[in-house]
């Protein structure tokens, strides 16, 4: 048997140079070994870790890379990582709002409404659902706003769930009296077992999301 010891088909191979080259041996463009990150991307999620543990507000990716000097694109990459890590534990991280912080997993949320008591103890008003209703499908909305949809004045409902963390101050509008605007918060998407506000169910409700007609609210709440 005669054997051909210089191929033509192996003559013309040459090793790849480069790791763009090496994946261009796979036809699909990936590898065909398993090389994972790079040690420099596991180092930036570790520190996107810390960062984002010790923060005591949520963090954009232009934070993160500021602090790190990275660029966003390594700094996304490196919370993919992240994320993947953090699969089946108990805290994930969470996007909402443009912006990461560390939350506690969905499925523990009974556990945390104990914890941060905000159980069937403390259970909120029919006008604190309503108020926050308002401000969870607008996400940037003032009092008055709240107020001309719920034809009530709402001070008492917004103070409860300002209080209990529910919803937050996101800055005010240039006018008289510089209204405040409103947004839900992290604890909010716990206490409704939620990552985002994207699970939030669909309601056919045009009051909540069309535009408001100017009406003098009514003097009647209830928290």
């Amino acid at each position: 048997m005669c054997i051909n010891r210089n191929p033509s088909h192996l003559s013309r191979w040459k090793p790849p140079q480069t790791m763009t080259d090496f994946k261009t041996l796979d036809p699909e463009g990936q590898s065909p070994y398993n090389l994972g990150p790079t040690p420099e991307a596991v180092e930036l999620s570790r520190t996107l870790e810390g960062l984002l543990f010790v923060a005591d507000r949520a963090l954009t990716l232009t934070d993160l890379a500021t602090v790190t000097g990275n660029t966003e694109p390594e700094v996304s990459a490196a919370i993919q990582l992240l994320q993947t890590h953090y699969q089946n534990r108990g805290i994930i991280v969470l996007y909402h709002n443009d912006s990461y912080r560390l939350v506690s997993a969905p499925d523990l949320a009974h556990y945390c409404r104990q914890l941060l008591g905000l159980d069937e103890r403390t259970r909120l008003s029919r006008a604190a659902l309503e108020t926050l209703g308002i401000v969870a499908y607008r996400q940037g909305t003032t009092r008055m706003d709240i107020e001309r949809i719920r034809g009530v004045d709402s001070d008492s409902a917004l103070a409860t769930l300002l209080s209990r963390n529910l919803i937050r101050e996101t800055g005010r509008l240039e006018g008289p009296g510089r209204p405040a605007v409103f947004a839900t918060t992290d604890t909010f998407l716990t206490y409704f077992g939620i990552t985002s506000l994207s699970e939030l169910p669909e309601l056919d409700l045009d009051y909540i999301t069309s535009e408001v007609t100017p009406e003098e609210p009514q003097n009647s709440d209830q928290t």
